[in-house]
């Protein structure tokens, strides 16, 4: 059924079906195992969930109105690819909506897989904004303990007055590992240029993710030319991704003449899938780009791969938009369970 379809079921005309007590069991099990109430961020949870001072702004958790709201359900439905295609069974139900000026922002899943965040939200508005709406300062979630984050944000247009998203953002920290991570979000308005329409208001979110666990295998392979080192150090693999983590030196001399030598990554396999193809990750350095750690994430590999090829391209850049060379590593083969 579709979500259209969905929307617009009449359940007073449904015929209802009498099922055995396995049968409803085995409901029970299935929807129990699926998905994770996330915990509200326990230092700020009352500015979710409460009437915030004397402004017009409502909000509301599961279960209550937040729950009744079909097109908020399983959002990530309106976003297809396979990268999305195990978070339906393995993100984490976080429930949350506030309501200000005519505007209901709804967050309805998400996803920590120990690099990447994924959060599916919807918009509900009063007024038709079009079909480019855009979020205003700040518009990126914010994780405790980073030092930023990058990535990248979708809204999509499903109605006149109903929109869905999805955020994908990679948080960079300085150092550790984060079993668990403290979300926020205040987005201070909704807009859209081309029609001068925008809503200013009172939105404020705060929740908590738990990483989802993985099979990690250390690797320590290295691939390297005449001024850069490359080592892969690990592969994880988890229910909604593939986690790689790396790290590299450069020589001071090449850092002289191109100030920052940052990887990206061609990942297929021997299927001839391609899972990354110029894309980075997160990751620091102490030194100033003379050694760097990071990790980057992609889906899941595909079922009958056999061999995971993963080629390291180095981009040595002057910054800025004055220029940049591609430095091409040797690929490295990791070897997958059959």
């Amino acid at each position: 059924m579709s979500m259209k379809e969905w929307m617009d079921l009449d359940v007073d005309q449904l015929q209802l079906l009498d099922v055995t007590d396995v049968e409803k069991e085995r409901v029970k099990q299935h929807v129990l195992k699926k998905r994770k109430k996330a915990p509200v961020w326990r230092k700020v949870a009352a500015a979710a969930v409460m009437i915030v001072g004397a402004t017009t702004a409502a909000s509301f958790t599961i279960p209550s109105v937040a729950s009744q709201i079909p097109f908020m359900d399983d959002v990530i439905r309106y976003f297809n690819g396979e990268d999305n295609k195990n978070f339906e069974t393995f993100s984490t139900d976080i429930g949350l909506a506030e309501t200000d000026n005519g505007v209901t922002v709804m967050i309805d899943n998400a996803v920590y897989d120990g690099t990447n965040i994924t959060v599916s939200y919807a918009i509900e508005t009063e007024k038709d904004f079009g079909e480019a709406m855009h979020i205003t300062g700040p518009n990126w979630f914010e994780v405790a303990g980073s030092k930023g984050s990058s990535g990248t944000n979708e809204i999509t247009k499903i109605s006149e007055t109903r929109y869905v998203g999805l955020f994908t953002f990679t948080p960079h920290f300085e150092d550790g590992e984060y079993p668990e991570v403290d979300i926020s979000w205040t987005p201070h308005a909704f807009s859209n240029i081309e029609n001068d329409k925008e809503v200013e208001g009172d939105w404020s979110f705060a929740f908590s993710l738990e990483r989802v666990e993985g099979d990690q295998k250390l690797v320590n392979e290295t691939v390297q030319d005449k001024n850069v080192t490359f080592t892969l150090k690990s592969i994880e693999f988890t229910d909604v991704s593939t986690v790689i983590g790396y790290e590299q030196a450069v020589k001071a001399e090449f850092l002289e003449n191109w100030p920052s030598v940052t990887p990206v990554f061609r990942v297929t396999d021997d299927l001839g899938h391609v899972y990354m193809d110029g894309t980075g990750g997160g990751g620091v350095s102490k030194d100033e780009g003379k050694t760097f750690e990071g990790t980057t994430a992609f889906g899941t590999i595909q079922e009958g791969a056999s061999q995971l090829i993963i080629q390291p391209i180095e981009i040595a850049s002057l910054m800025s938009g004055k220029g940049h060379e591609e430095i091409k590593l040797d690929p490295i083969v990791i070897e997958l369970k059959n």
